[in-house]
This record gives structure tokens, C-alpha cells and sequence, in this order.
């Protein structure tokens, strides 16, 4: 199949191309396109997104036998993996003079994959990215390894026999080279040379699946790895001609992967070391973090910091685009909430106006790895059911990097709650810091789709596979007002009035025109989905029929269910400095007793021995819960003796500051519906694999009261069966009165049958 569209191609290039290939299946070849009218300036505040920006960084630490198991919930979530148990260099023992005698060094076991193979489960079910070290030591402790380095390179040979990376899959965005040194930030340990570290440098980059980058401590381990001088590293011409070293046979196969982590970060001239020559090596990194990593954390020591002036923000800003800096610990210096952003900080090719007098902290924190723009968005104004449309959109990235990993694409098609979703071949890496992006695509609509007016949304995942039942999974938000949808993940780009056509006009399904892959004829509903994102992400998640308990003051509490998880929702007081949001609930047959709390530090508390699949989530006046049925033990239809959710502000003395409950509490028995909307029974609008009378009263109800009486996906695709692509109206239920009466003998009816 022809491709016809362009990534992209410029405004004019994009025209010709769709003027010259598209077919002349509607007017959309010869429409001009219409502004959708959205905000196109930039949103002031956090977005979010995954596989950048702050970490939420886990110390694990794992024994022999006894390796915990994680459920973090965080966008990008990096493990500090301590293997020091393992190590010879750190698992023996000290006498009273401090004389140290080694143990043995132990292979890591099958607890330890076991455990790991699980928390990467729970990472995948709450929705995270992933990046990982290894070390030895989490205290500061000399020559930590193995007894040999062989023995350390059998450790990295087991994660490979035992498909450790693989197991984390898409989800695993980076990995730091650690092992070596003090806390693996590869200095004060037995195997920190620099023959020692380009060796351990082509190990991982073997070990991890290309093309997850795998990040060094300082520039001169790369100048090492390549066989090239660290003077000579800034050469672009040099590099890119390498070939091999007695470290790598095919230094070009495996060089894009490599990235920085910075321990040290702003923490004098050099670093505290990182650099040997500031300005060269930032030259080569810069080229480097096109498509691999640089982050790492901010010196601790900022009294020594301010020795120089590397850490100023009209000289640490321009260095952060200059570099790509994708990722920091949330250690930003605090002192940059005393200084203010200006255009003293800005740099050439991006448009950063809208922060001018925010903090430079705020600015920092802000601009972490990509920040997606909407800067303009034009579609065909109107079709026909079964036409083309056309869509262009310009996307500005002004943050201080690109997106590194693979990253999906969908055009989504929704109105109602109802929605196509398809692949679109548009590769997001390439809307680079400081760039402004043209991307154009023509959809091709079904010939059965309702009538009327049809919001496009662009979908870029990263890490995870688009499913009906989560479509928010890794999804990456444009910073914009108003084009967000927090259900399906995904940015409105405008919409496209759909006529009725008088004849089929293309036989297919919804797809993105060119995409070899992303053709789709399935019609999904978002009605029964519950988003736990701390906020009411659509009109039917939480309505009144939910509400479980109220009080006086305005806080209420409500509880809802699809079969797999308990989901409770409660609007709280806000105020709390530091706020704990606590959730207590007994099950009515044996009395057992559950007591889950989220903490703002991130710090998780269960009385149990695992909440792995839990989240809760907040915002302003309201946090939401997500219980597994498993972890609690109960099912739809369970008796709950309570429930209550409380919240506490930790840092004002732990002080209540709201707190409901509710008694004798029924686990909801209504699995949420997931069905393609092709699976049909046309008539069946209640989805009771029969077509009734029933049916006709369900669509007269939804008529009169859509939000009130619900009709899923499926529900409303079978419900039109009269004049089908007109929408649900009363000649529906009419036709369906007929066929249960005996008057018709079949469906569905068209305008001469009623005749």
C-alpha cells in the first residue's frame, strides 16, 4: 500500500502529497483545512509523562532467598538493584579492630528472578517505565565486588540466561552501567579502571536488547570503549568513522546506545569530576542523548556548588538543552526557587515565554526530557460516512530533550464515549528539543459510522501496548489546556462532521490511510472505565448512584467495580502540607481487617504482605483508589462490614484533616464491558443476546436520558437498525416493536422497508 503521508514533510509537501494520492472517495482532497480552534499556547505546570522527569527512585535489596517484590506506581521508576549479598566483597564479615574477611561469591538465585519477574508484572499492570543499576553498595563502601571480575561478569551472565531485561520489556527505558565502585557510581571499588569499565560497558550493551540505551559514569569510559583519546571525543568526524576497538568488533552497531549518568551533577566546573573538558565533552554528549539517556542527580554538597558558576541558571539552562537532560532524582537545588526565569535563560529555536517569571526551579522541573506543544492543528472540516479525511498538526518540543524509546502512535476517532482507535505510522523521536514538527495523516472513516460531529485525538504511548481496558497506559500528554483526555490518553487535535452518505463508499473499517498495520474495525466504549488519576476523567465514572456515604461538611465517599477491582472514590478537604491518604475496609464474613496508606513522599504502608496491583491517585478535592479483588479476597456481590478513607497531613503533627466511612458496604457486581463493536446482534440494545421488546424500551430511555440510561459500545451499535448511520432514534425502537410483534421478520430496516 501506497505510504501517503509524510512524518514530516513541510506544509506544502504535505499538501501536494495528499492532493496527488489520496482517493476520491469524499470532497476531503478538495476541501481546504479548517483551524480546529484550540489553545495552541503553552500550558504553565508539570506534565507528567513517562520515561522522563523526575525519578522515583527504589533502593532494593536483595539477599540470598529473600528478594522483596515492588509495586511502584510512578511514570519512570528507576530500581538502585543492591546485589552486595552476592558479593564476596561485602557479604563477609568485620572484627572488632574492623579487619574484614570475605565469604564467598554466590550466583544470584531463583527467588531473586522470581521476585523480579513479578515486580516487573506490577510495574506493567500500574502503568510505569522503567530504568535500572546494579550495584554492589548502598553505603559508601570500598571495593565492594566480586572477587574477581569474572565472577561479576557471571552475574550479568545470569541475567541474561534468565531473560532479566527481556522480562521488563518496552517497559525498560534505560540502564545504568553501575555494578563497579561506591554505591555503582564506579569509583573506590576494585574494577573502576578504565580497561575494567569499557569491558563491563560492551558486557551490558550485549546483555540489554537494542536499542535500550545503557548510560556511563563519565565521558572518558566512552573515549576508552572507542579506543579514541577524550580530547578527541568532541569530533564528530572521528566518531562517526570508528569502526572497532579491542573493547567492541562494530563500535557503530552499538554506539547510538550510549548515554551519561551524572552523580554529581552542577556540582563545580567539572562536575565533581565527570568532565575533563567541560565544553568538548558536552559537545560529544550532546549528540550522544539524540538517542540515548543523560540524567542523574544534583550534587548534594551545593555550599561547594556555588564555588562556581556552572550551577546559574543563565548558564546550567542553555547546558541542559545543550545536553538533553532527560532525568533527575528530585533533588533540583532548591535555591532556584529564588531565582526567576527569564530571556536571559533562553536558548535559540524554541519559544519558552510563556514561563517567563516562574521560578527557574519550576522551569528545571518542568522541562525534564520532552515537553510537547500544540503550536497548530487543521482537519477537513466535513465527509461523508465511509470518506477520507485529512489531519496536519505542529507539535513544538521545548523541552531540554526528545522521547528515546520506541514509542507507538494511534489517531483515535470519538464522540460519545465511543471511539476507533488505529495505528499511524508518525515516530515521535523525531520531534527533537527545540523544534518545531509538521505531521500529516488522512483517515479512512467506515461506512457504518454514526453520523455527526467526531473528535480526533493523536495517541503516543511509550512502554505499553494500547488495551481497551487501560488505553492510558504510557500514554504521553501534549502541555496544552483543554486538549487532554485522561481516559484514552490521548490530545484532541479538533473534530470532523461526518454526513450521512447515500451509498457505501469504501467496504472498510476505520484506519489510518497508508499504515500497512493500522487498519481496525472495532468500535470501543470508555463508559465503564474507571481511571484512577485522582480526578472525575469523564461523566459516567462517578455519578450519583455510586455515592456510598455523605456527610454535612460536602466530603462523600463512593465505590465502584469491573470484576477484577474495587475502585472507591472520596472528595476530601485540601490543605494538608504533606498529605497521607489512608483507606481501612473489613470484609463481613471473617472480620479481616485491611489498613492501606499512600503517603505524599511516596512512601506505601499494608498491613499485609503485598499490595501489588493497588494505586491511588489525587487531586485538589479528590484521591481514588484501584483494589485488587485478590489481594482483599473478595469478589462481586461481597459483603463489606465498613469502609472508611481518611486523610492525614504528616506534616502538621499527622492532623485529620477529613475522614469518611460507610457500613455494611455491597462489592459491586458489574463487570465492565470491553466488546469490540463488531461482535453485533443488531436490535440487541441491552446486550442481552436477544432481541426484545426489552430492547426497545432501553433505547427510548437512553433517548430521553443518555447519562442516566447507558448503552455500551456494543449496545449502541446494535440499537441503530433502522436507516442504520442515522443515529439512535425512535424509528429504532419502532422497528424493534415490529419484529417482536411479528410485523417484520428481520433486521435491520431501511427507509423502503418502512415503506
Amino acid at each position: 500500500m501506497l505510504k501517503l503521508f509524510s512524518r514530516t514533510a513541510t506544509i506544502a509537501a504535505c499538501i501536494a502529497l495528499t492532493a496527488a494520492l489520496l482517493p476520491c472517495t469524499s470532497s476531503a482532497d478538495t476541501q481546504p483545512l479548517a483551524d480546529s480552534g484550540l489553545d495552541y499556547s503553552e500550558y504553565v505546570g508539570t506534565v507528567n509523562n513517562p520515561a522522563a522527569g523526575y525519578t522515583n527512585t527504589i533502593w532494593a535489596v536483595c539477599k540470598p532467598d529473600s528478594t522483596p517484590v515492588y509495586s511502584p506506581t510512578a511514570k519512570l521508576v528507576l530500581f538502585f538493584i543492591d546485589i552486595g549479598a552476592f558479593s564476596s566483597g561485602m557479604n563477609g564479615t568485620k572484627n572488632s579492630d574492623g579487619t574484614y574477611t570475605a565469604c564467598e561469591d554466590i550466583p544470584l538465585d531463583e527467588t531473586f528472578f522470581d521476585s523480579w519477574r513479578q515486580t516487573f508484572e506490577n510495574c506493567r499492570k500500574n502503568g510505569c517505565t522503567v530504568a535500572v543499576r546494579f550495584r554492589y553498595d548502598a553505603n559508601g563502601s570500598d571495593n565492594p565486588e566480586p572477587a574477581s571480575f569474572d565472577a561479576l561478569l557471571s552475574h550479568i551472565d545470569q541475567l541474561t540466561k534468565h531473560d532479566f531485561f527481556g522480562q521488563a520489556g518496552d517497559m525498560l527505558v534505560y540502564v545504568e552501567s553501575g555494578f563497579v565502585g561506591k554505591w555503582g557510581e564506579q569509583h573506590g571499588g576494585n574494577y573502576t579502571s578504565l580497561e575494567y569499565k569499557a569491558r563491563l560497558l560492551q558486557k551490558l550493551l550485549e546483555a540489554v536488547p537494542d536499542p535500550v540505551p545503557v548510560t556511563v559514569r563519565t565521558p572518558n569510559i566512552f573515549a576508552e570503549w572507542a579506543g579514541i583519546k577524550q580530547s578527541e571525543i568532541s569530533g564528530s568526524e572521528l566518531v562517526d568513522s570508528l569502526t572497532s576497538s579491542k573493547y567492541c568488533p562494530d563500535i557503530q552497531k552499538y554506539r547510538a546506545r550510549i548515554g551519561l549518568y551524572d552523580d554529581g551533577y552542577m556540582g563545580s566546573d567539572s562536575d565533581l569530576g565527570t568532565y575533563a573538558d567541560r565544553v568538548s565533552d558536552t559537545t560529544w554528549l550532546g549528540r550522544q542523548t539524540l538517542t540515548s539517556y543523560f540524567g542523574g542527580e544534583f550534587s548534594g554538597n551545593l555550599e561547594f556548588a556555588q564555588k562556581y558558576g556552572t550551577y546559574l541558571p543563565e548558564n546550567a539552562i542553555p547546558e541542559m538543552y545543550k545536553t538533553h537532560l532527560s532525568y533527575i532524582n528530585s533533588n533540583i537545588f532548591q535555591l532556584y526557587k529564588n531565582y526567576t526565569f527569564g530571556a536571559d535563560c533562553d536558548v535559540s529555536g524554541v519559544d519558552n515565554s510563556a514561563y517567563y517569571g516562574s521560578t527557574t526551579f519550576d522551569f528545571i522541573r518542568d522541562h525534564l526530557g520532552y515537553r510537547l506543544v500544540l503550536r497548530g492543528s487543521e482537519l477537513t472540516p466535513e465527509t461523508v460516512q465511509g470518506g477520507t479525511a485529512d489531519v496536519r498538526f505542529t507539535v513544538e518540543n521545548t523541552g531540554f530533550a526528545g522521547i528515546i524509546p520506541p514509542c507507538r502512535s494511534y489517531v483515535i476517532l470519538e464522540r460519545d464515549g465511543l471511539y476507533h482507535c488505529a495505528k499511524a505510522d508518525i515516530d515521535c523521536r523525531e520531534w527533537r528539543s527545540c523544534t518545531k514538527t509538521v505531521n500529516s495523516f488522512s483517515v479512512q472513516l467506515p461506512d457504518d459510522i454514526e453520523a455527526g460531529s467526531w473528535n480526533v485525538y493523536f495517541k503516543a504511548d511509550i512502554g505499553h501496548e494500547f488495551t481497551p481496558e487501560a488505553p492510558e497506559k504510557g500514554a504521553v500528554r501534549f502541555a496544552n489546556n483543554g486538549t487532554w483526555n485522561g481516559v484514552l490518553g490521548a490530545n484532541l487535535l479538533g473534530s470532523i462532521n461526518v454526513k450521512k452518505a447515500d451509498a457505501p463508499t469504501s467496504g472498510g473499517g476505520f484506519c489510518v490511510v497508508g499504515c500497512e498495520d493500522g487498519a481496525s474495525s472495532k468500535m470501543y466504549s470508555y463508559r465503564d472505565i474507571i481511571t484512577v488519576d485522582g480526578a472525575l476523567s469523564h461523566a459516567n465514572e462517578w455519578t450519583a448512584e455510586n455515592v456510598i456515604a455523605k456527610s454535612e461538611s460536602g466530603t462523600e465517599m463512593s465505590v465502584r467495580a469491573d470484576g477484577k477491582y474495587l475502585y472507591v472514590m472520596a472528595k476530601m478537604p485540601t490543605g494538608a502540607k504533606a498529605p497521607v491518604y489512608n483507606i481501612q475496609l473489613h470484609r463481613a464474613g471473617d472480620n479481616e481487617y485491611f489498613w492501606l496508606y499512600y503517603a505524599s513522599n511516596g512512601f506505601v504502608y499494608f498491613n499485609k504482605s503485598a499490595y501489588d496491583g493497588c494505586l491511588c491517585k489525587w487531586q485538589g478535592d479528590t484521591v481514588e483508589y484501584r483494589l485488587p479483588f485478590d489481594i482483599f479476597g473478595i469478589s462481586g456481590g461481597d459483603e463489606l462490614k465498613d469502609i472508611r478513607v481518611f486523610l492525614q497531613d504528616s506534616g502538621n503533627d499527622w492532623k485529620l484533616m477529613g475522614d469518611i466511612s460507610a457500613k455494611e458496604v455491597a462489592v459491586p457486581d458489574t463487570p465492565a464491558e470491553f466488546e469490540a463493536a463488531e461482535k453485533l446482534l443488531i436490535g440487541d440494545a441491552n446486550c442481552d443476546k436477544k432481541v426484545t421488546v426489552a430492547d426497545a424500551v432501553a433505547i427510548l430511555q437512553y433517548i430521553a436520558n443518555k447519562d442516566r440510561f447507558m448503552l455500551t459500545g456494543a449496545g449502541r451499535k446494535n440499537a441503530d437498525c433502522c436507516n442504520v448511520g442515522d443515529g439512535i432514534t425512535g424509528s429504532d425502537a419502532l422497528a424493534i416493536q415490529k419484529l417482536d410483534a411479528g410485523v417484520i421478520t428481520s433486521l435491520p430496516l431501511t427507509t423502503a422497508d418502512q415503506q
